[in-house]
């Protein structure tokens, strides 16, 4: 699933996570913005209110694209660990050597954000999702179940 190289960038990352220090916490408003840089992509995010906030997020990886909404809730706000779950729903565009064609995927999700500082934070979450892609050079042809979903990111908030 995994190549080496990026087995060693996750291993080298969760590494960095351990033992870095808090210096301090992040604290969620309504009205911030932050930006991030997720495995494999990119997303904004904007807070609605102190508890929910909503995102888009785009991610690509070697002939398959996908570009979503989520929407968190979350559950402690007064540390530097914030604790969230909330709904994702993706279109999802790919292209291979026989195949091509598009679909969509929607997933449920539980995590968590851990402030650095009050503007930088690492995000993990994990939850399961149905995905459905259909095959546009054979209509009949089409795919469809759950698969579990792991995503990885840093923010910035402004």
């Amino acid at each position: 699933m995994f190549s080496v190289k990026n087995r060693i960038k996750l291993l080298l990352l969760m590494c960095l996570i351990i033992i870095f220090p808090v210096f301090a916490y992040g604290d969620s408003s309504e009205g911030k913005i932050g930006v991030g840089l997720n495995y494999p992509g990119m997303s904004v995010r904007y807070f609605l209110s102190d508890i929910t906030s909503l995102e888009l997020k785009g991610q690509y990886e070697q002939d398959i694209l996908v570009l979503g909404s989520r929407f968190y809730y979350y559950f402690d706000c007064k540390s530097e660990v914030l604790l969230f779950g909330g709904i994702e729903g993706d279109y999802v565009s790919f292209k291979g050597e026989e195949s091509q064609g598009n679909g969509f995927a929607c997933e449920l999700f539980v995590g968590l954000e851990y402030f650095f500082t009050k503007k930088l934070s690492f995000q993990m979450d994990i939850g399961p999702a149905w995905i459905y892609l259909a095959d546009r050079n054979y209509t009949s042809v089409t795919v469809a179940g759950f698969e579990y979903v792991v995503n990885l990111g840093f923010n910035y908030y402004f």
